[in-house]
């Protein structure tokens, strides 16, 4: 696509404000998760069941906690 340079610096912009967009919303998605494991990993560590903690969290979540444990 052939663009004047003023249309060219335009459409750039916009694509780095998408990137930008995109990159504050994987940062966002990826602290929400790390702090979900976090607060799986002390209600395992306080006693709490599989199956309590499942009720509040996924299960795929709380198995990915339950493997890095016993990896350790």
């Amino acid at each position: 696509m052939l663009l004047s340079g003023f249309n060219q610096e335009i459409y750039e912009k916009g694509l780095r404000e998408e990137g930008w967009e995109a990159g504050i919303e994987e940062g966002r998605e990826n602290g929400i998760k790390e702090g979900d494991l976090r607060a799986i990993r002390n209600m395992l560590d306080l006693g709490l069941s599989e199956e309590q903690i499942s009720q509040k969290y996924s299960k795929e979540l709380v198995e990915q906690v339950l493997q890095e444990t016993t990896k350790i």
